[in-house]
């Protein structure tokens, strides 16, 4: 994602930092969700309830943060009119799956469930993929707008 900043830094302007924006928040949050998940399991005297608690706090906050994603994408679609139908399933509809299963991860380390840690596995590595993929098309953009500016 640094390479893909520093690759387009001369593309996001103005008018183009809504589409830059709509690709970098998401997939920066993404990253940063997993670091903060794993560095919960660090802590020595974390309880399955209070992990659950903070992984039902985290997919709260993360889904009222789609809601600034979303703005972010619908500004850029209106200037620029180039968003797919991937952009939004990837950028929204994936992360919100992402957080629904993540609050119900929470709610199984609440209960003790013993299938939580698998939830978690399986949404972690998801989370992962999303961001992954939104970096991918952040450099795909950032690849496009630097060649049609070269034209």
């Amino acid at each position: 994602m640094f390479v893909a900043i520093t690759f387009g830094s001369s593309l996001v302007t103005k008018e183009s930092s809504p589409m830059a924006r709509a690709f970098l928040d998401p997939t920066f949050t993404h990253f940063v969700h997993i670091l903060v998940t794993a560095c919960l399991f660090t802590i020595p005297s974390m309880t399955a309830p209070v992990l659950g608690v903070l992984l039902v706090v985290i997919a709260g906050l993360r889904g009222m943060a789609l809601v600034r994603v979303f703005r972010h994408m619908k500004k850029a679609q209106e200037r620029a009119g180039d968003l797919d139908l991937s952009d939004w399933l990837s950028g929204i509809v994936a992360p919100a799956a992402c957080y629904l299963v993540l609050a119900a991860t929470g709610g199984a380390f609440i209960e003790s469930y013993n299938v939580a840690f698998d939830m978690l596995s399986i949404v972690m590595i998801a989370v992962l993929l999303v961001g992954v993929f939104g970096a991918w098309e952040l450099m795909v953009w950032m690849a496009v707008a630097r060649a049609e500016r070269s034209k």
